[in-house]
């Protein structure tokens, strides 16, 4: 993955991080349930980085060069 694309998808998943907390506390606060917004939170980010993993090939943590 060049600097680029590397840069590039660091964004996209703090964007849907960013986004997920705000679902989450969105959640909790008009169900006003705490629990249902920590799982709706957790559930898209989950759901958003394996996707953004699938379509860009991406498998794990960049690689690290010295």
């Amino acid at each position: 993955m060049t600097g680029t694309n590397l840069t590039r998808y660091r964004m996209l998943i703090i964007v849907l991080t960013g986004t997920g907390v705000v679902l989450g506390i969105a959640a909790a606060v008009f169900t006003r349930d705490v629990i249902i917004g920590v799982a709706a939170g957790a559930a898209f980010i989950a759901i958003a980085t394996q996707l953004v993993k699938l379509w860009t090939r991406h498998t794990g943590p960049p690689v690290a060069h010295h």
